[in-house]
C-alpha cells in the first residue's frame, strides 16, 4: 500500500490551516488588539536639556523618542577691571587706596562706588610727582549715588580739606573727585578719603 496521501487530501489540509490563521487574525482585530509600544515621556514628550549643558549644546534624545528642548545658559556678567597704579611720567610714584572696611552693596556702610558699565572700577589712587606733589583721586563713580556738587573729604598727612565731585574726564565715566597736598618722605604719606552723599557713602585709605 502506498503511504502517500492523495492530492485532494493535501489540498484540504493546506486550505484548513490557512483559514484557521485568517480567522484568528480577524478575531484579534475585532477585539481591538494593537501592538504595544513604549510610552512617551510625561509632559507632552519634550525633555529640557540640563541648565549646565555647555551653554545650550546638543543633548541626546530620550529613549522614548521625545524631543529635546535646549535651555541656553545665562550670559556671564562682566565685572569692572581694577585700575593700574601707573602714570604721572618719569619719577612718579603711584599707589592704590583700599576700602577702610570691605565694600558693600548699595545702601551699605561702604558702598562700591563704581558706575554701572564702567570698564574700570572706582578705586582711590595716590600719586607723587615733582611738579604737583601729592595727589589723591577717585573716578568712574556712579553719578546717581555720588553726583556732581557733592563734597568729598580728604585727609592728607593730617590736613583735612573738602573738594566737590565733578564730571569724570574721558576715557573715564561717571563722576570723579581729587585733591592735592604737600608730600612727606616717600612711604610716609597717609591719606583717607570719605564721601557721603545723602544715603550713599564710600571710604578709602592709603599710604604712599
Amino acid at each position: 500500500m502506498s503511504s502517500r496521501l492523495p492530492n485532494n487530501v493535501k489540498t484540504w489540509v493546506i486550505v484548513s490551516i490557512t483559514g484557521a490563521a485568517l480567522i484568528t487574525a480577524g478575531v484579534a482585530s475585532a477585539a481591538g488588539f494593537r501592538p504595544t509600544r513604549a510610552p512617551a515621556p510625561a509632559g507632552g514628550g519634550a525633555v529640557a536639556a540640563p541648565a549646565g549643558g555647555g551653554g545650550g549644546g546638543a543633548v541626546a534624545a530620550p529613549a522614548g523618542g521625545g524631543k529635546v528642548r535646549p535651555v541656553p545658559a545665562p550670559a556671564p556678567g562682566v565685572a569692572a577691571a581694577a585700575p593700574a597704579a601707573i602714570g604721572g611720567g618719569a619719577g612718579a610714584v603711584n599707589a592704590l587706596m583700599v576700602p577702610t572696611v570691605p565694600l558693600t552693596a548699595v545702601g551699605g556702610a561702604n558702598e562700591n562706588p563704581t558706575a554701572p558699565g564702567a570698564a574700570t572700577a572706582a578705586v582711590g589712587s595716590l600719586r607723587i610727582t615733582a611738579n604737583r606733589g601729592l595727589a589723591a583721586t577717585i573716578t568712574n563713580m556712579d553719578p546717581a549715588r555720588f553726583p556732581i556738587g557733592c563734597s568729598a573729604a580728604f585727609t592728607m598727612n593730617g590736613v583735612i580739606s573738602g573738594f566737590p565731585i565733578v564730571s569724570a574726564v574721558a576715557p573715564a565715566t561717571g563722576t570723579s573727585v581729587g585733591a592735592h597736598g604737600t608730600p612727606a618722605a616717600p612711604g610716609t604719606n597717609h591719606v583717607t578719603l570719605d564721601i557721603v552723599c545723602g544715603a550713599h557713602q564710600t571710604h578709602w585709605i592709603g599710604t604712599i
